[in-house]
């Protein structure tokens, strides 16, 4: 008998490692499908739809108005010296006179500190657009204010109309906003705090101080989160070709401003 050595394969048939991906230092930006952006677009558009018609439902409820008022009634009978100390701070702080200086002194510093116009460009949007589509939804939906006759001991009279709360979509909005463009790192945490925090503090002042109903305070953080997103589905989709102009430069899309995590 004689020995049989094995025979090796050919080079060519030895299987084939797959190819490692390569490492940038960058983010991994893959273009995003025509579906995933429109469904970025058409679902909170849909959902301010809603909000709309929900709007002109409630104008012609009786039974909601009467609920309306009862639970402001009974907000009314917990007023303390503090909480109206509260609530009419947070008038002022996210009212339509203090929006605009909030929020161009924010994106300035944005601009400063990220040497990019885009990040400041994409803040301002998220946080000013859907706070000024609340007033074209008021008008709309055209719901008077709460009944002063009915609240002896309203805090505030406000003139306008009431559905949806423009206070409420303003601390929504520019809470988001933050959190869009400054969620990561140690700042992450903070944020989510101040995005739960503020929007639901102002919702409850509105309706402490007598000037919304809590169906519009309601409506509010639903149109405005739906009116975020939506600012930020056209972000996507308008950011590749601005980002190439040397001005605006990355972070009109937020996520191409985000700088890579570093491995710990």
């Amino acid at each position: 008998m004689t020995a049989t050595t094995p025979r090796r394969a050919p080079v060519g048939d030895e299987p084939r490692r797959p190819a490692e991906p390569q490492r940038t230092g960058g983010l991994n930006r893959s273009p995003a499908t025509p579906s995933a952006t429109a469904r970025g677009i058409v679902l909170p558009l849909i959902v301010v739809l809603l909000v709309v018609l929900a709007g002109l439902a409630i104008v012609a409820s009786p039974a909601i108005t009467a609920w309306d008022l009862g639970v402001i009634q009974a907000v009314e009978g917990a007023r303390t010296p503090f909480l109206d100390a509260v609530a009419l701070a947070d008038d002022l702080l996210f009212s339509p006179t203090a929006a605009v200086p909030i929020v161009g002194l924010i994106s300035a510093a944005t601009w400063i500190a990220r040497r990019r116009l885009g990040p400041a460009l994409a803040l301002a949007a998220l946080a000013l657009l859907p706070w000024l589509g609340s007033s074209l939804v008021k008008g709309v939906v055209q719901r008077p204010r709460p009944l002063s006759a009915g609240l002896p001991h309203h805090v505030l009279t406000d003139t306008g109309f009431s559905f949806p709360s423009g206070h409420t979509s303003f601390a929504v909005a520019l809470a988001l906003a933050l959190l869009i463009v400054f969620g990561q790192g140690r700042l992450r945490s903070p944020l989510i705090a101040f995005a739960v925090v503020a929007p639901l503090l102002t919702a409850f002042s509105r309706v402490y101080l007598g000037v919304h109903n809590p169906s519009d305070v309601l409506a509010s953080l639903v149109y405005a989160t739906a009116a975020v997103l939506l600012v930020l589905g056209v972000l996507r989709l308008i950011a590749p070709p601005l980002e190439r102009i040397p001005l605006i430069g990355q972070g009109l899309d937020p996520a191409h401003g985000r700088e890579p995590r570093r491995p710990r």
